[in-house]
């Protein structure tokens, strides 16, 4: 299953940012792939990539990929293979799981559902909010003015100052804007309260897939109850659009062990949906002495904080 993260837009609107891109295609697989430079070297990424449709077509894209990743001198390749692979399969093709690239897990709404069923997936409170936020004098809706999409950067940046997370620079939002949003593939929603701007977040439509992706909020009034009435009302317009799936893309990489995302997952899986379990992010080594410096240093890290 393609992820929009491995579509020709998405990889444009990369190019466009200056990343070195390599892409290639085959019987059953395609991939795009950006040059990453780190300590050691250079080594090429496939963020949510390759698209396979079985283990066969898997081989055949890791060989291709790993021979282009060495013809651009990279000393590894880094793979996040696509549905159907399972962790277990990837596993087999490469030499350890990595963590802290993209979300190996995501919460995922089924919109194939009636409308009445989806609301009805979501936790008691997300229903009353959802069903109060009329009354309350909040209002949502699409917009395409340039006005507001500057406006959800600003409290996108204002959030990340206060929750202390990194915001991607000027450059990033412009190019966002003139190849994702002009085009129409990324959108903007706002919410508003008595007509003041509350929340202002930014998803991705694919063929399917609605991706929840950015979200900007006021976080010097009541912007906080405004964002659950506002995820339910993003998720139902999706249906009405004709999509079949809401990605709430990415949540905790496990139940059982708390980490930085414990309580984005918490919250994410009150509007209902299922977890979506990916293959994560692999490590192929592609230059052996290099590869072998690699990993004898993060061996020395590890022993140096246990």
């Amino acid at each position: 299953m393609a992820d929009f993260f491995q579509s020709p837009s998405w990889a444009e609107f990369q190019r466009a940012l200056g990343e070195e891109i390599i892409t290639a295609e085959g019987q059953g697989w395609h991939y795009w792939g950006r040059m990453v430079a780190d300590a050691l070297g250079r080594y090429l990424y496939l963020p949510y990539g390759p698209v396979v449709a079985d283990e066969e077509a898997l081989d055949a894209a890791v060989a291709d990929a790993k021979r282009r990743a060495r013809e651009a001198g990279a000393y590894r390749l880094l793979i996040e293979p696509s549905l159907p692979v399972t962790p277990q399969q990837a596993s087999t093709r490469a030499s350890r799981q990595l963590f802290g690239f993209q979300p190996s897990r995501s919460q995922v709404i089924d919109l194939t559902q009636s409308e009445e069923d989806i609301v009805k997936g979501m936790s008691t409170t997300r229903r009353k909010q959802w069903r109060g936020a009329g009354r309350k004098g909040f209002t949502f809706e699409q917009s395409v003015d340039r006005a507001v999409y500057d406006e959800g950067v600003r409290l996108l940046r204002a959030s990340g100052d206060e929750k202390e997370f990194e915001v991607r620079d000027e450059r990033f939002f412009e190019l966002f804007w003139q190849y994702l949003v002009e085009p129409g593939i990324a959108k903007i929603f706002v919410a508003r309260l008595h007509g003041e701007t509350q929340v202002v977040a930014f998803v991705i439509d694919d063929a399917d897939t609605r991706y929840y992706l950015y979200v900007g909020r006021d976080l010097s009034n009541n912007s906080l109850q405004a964002s659950s009435p506002f995820i339910a009302y993003m998720v139902l317009d999706a249906k009405m659009q004709g999509l079949s799936r809401f990605d709430l893309f990415g949540i905790s990489a496990s139940d059982e062990i708390e980490d930085g995302m414990t309580g984005f997952t918490a919250f994410k899986r009150t509007f209902g949906g299922e977890t979506v379990q990916y293959a994560g992010t692999w490590e192929i080594g592609v230059r052996s002495a290099r590869y072998a410096v690699r990993r004898a240093l993060d061996l020395r890290e590890r022993r140096r904080g246990a």
